[in-house]
């Protein structure tokens, strides 16, 4: 059963927060810049995957990599944005397979180049006159433009990355996924600067982004074949610039009936 007293005891904690805001983004519209390193780990599936099939252990792992890429804020309330853009996202994996017949191990690295379109909702929370809390969550557009691949110097271990779909391989499907995007964060506001942003995301999609196929050719010439997926999660480390913009000013119409006699001359 749901725990109502943690859910009042949330709910009152956000709404104190919003009450607590100072600095308003209303009608404020600003473009960033953020660069994101993707940080392995076991935490949510986004480290490692490992298999033995036919006496042969494989592995692949996910290693560093990097997002980056130009975001746009939209001011909606006090306490309330919107933000999108589109961002350069380079995932990189090794492959291992060791083979205990022969004492055999060996790696082979590449990486994964792909575009991401977020859409997400932020909440803010103000700490000090300058220092604000931020939590968004919302879903991103992944677009993979191609199969990958590499192979050993010997040509007897080759590990490919299919991306994984329906349909043919140029279908909508199988080049693009649909995911969820949440992140938590700090920045520091300045009146003429700017905003400076570091945080935390996690991006989770829906489907299994590519098939990484393993070949294996042992020193008898046995050929051996597996396959593990790539789930395409991944945590960052986030930091961010937004340039700095003065409030759109609203227009204030009034009738012309309406006004003074000394205001109508």
């Amino acid at each position: 059963m749901p725990n109502f007293g943690a859910m009042r005891f949330a709910f009152l904690f956000l709404f104190l927060g919003c009450s607590l805001l100072g600095i308003s983004q209303e009608r404020v519209t600003t473009f960033g810049v953020e660069l994101k390193p993707i940080i392995p780990s076991s935490l949510f599936r986004t480290g490692q995957s490992a298999k033995t099939e036919e006496g042969i252990d494989y592995e692949v792992n996910q290693r560093v990599g990097y997002s980056m890429g130009g975001v746009m804020r939209f001011g909606l309330t006090k306490w309330l944005s919107l933000e999108s853009g589109i961002s350069f996202v380079r995932r990189n994996f090794s492959t291992n397979v060791f083979d205990p017949n022969f004492d055999f191990r060996d790696t082979v690295d590449y990486r994964v180049i792909g575009y991401e379109i977020p859409v997400t909702g932020l909440v803010f929370v103000q700490l000090s006159d300058q220092i604000f809390m931020n939590a968004a969550f919302g879903f991103a557009l992944d677009m993979f433009p191609s199969d990958v691949g590499n192979a050993n110097r010997q040509n007897d271990f080759i590990a490919l990355g299919i991306r994984r779909g329906f349909g043919n391989q140029n279908s909508l499907m199988t080049w693009s996924k649909l995911g969820l995007l949440a992140n938590v964060g700090f920045e520091f506001r300045t009146k003429e600067s700017g905003y400076f942003y570091v945080g935390g995301s996690y991006h989770r999609p829906f489907r299994t982004i590519y098939d990484n196929f393993m070949y294996y050719t042992d020193q008898a010439g046995h050929q051996y074949e597996s396959k593990l997926p790539l789930s395409g999660n991944y945590l960052t480390l986030d930091f961010s610039y937004f340039f700095h913009e003065d409030p759109e000013k609203k227009e204030v119409k009034r009738d012309p009936d309406s006004m003074p006699g000394w205001m109508k001359k």
